[in-house]
């Protein structure tokens, strides 16, 4: 004895069960690349910004070459 044979007026109800969990699953795997592709984004900036700090990028010019003290 199969489901659909014992309840068929279940079939329909089935189907959009079937239906809502497929569409889940496709939220959460568009959720999860959006997390990774925003991690991904934020190393690749941190890294550029720490490019930018190892030559010295953010300090102003009067700031490089400080007169010494005397």
């Amino acid at each position: 004895m199969d489901f659909k044979d014992a309840y068929p007026e279940y079939v329909a109800i089935e189907a959009h069960i079937r239906r809502a969990r497929i569409e889940r699953s496709l939220a959460l795997a568009q959720m999860f690349a959006d997390i990774a592709y925003t991690t991904i984004r934020g190393l690749r900036n941190l890294g550029k910004a720490l490019a930018a700090f190892r030559r010295g990028a953010h300090v102003p010019e009067w700031a490089r070459h400080p007169s010494p003290h005397r």
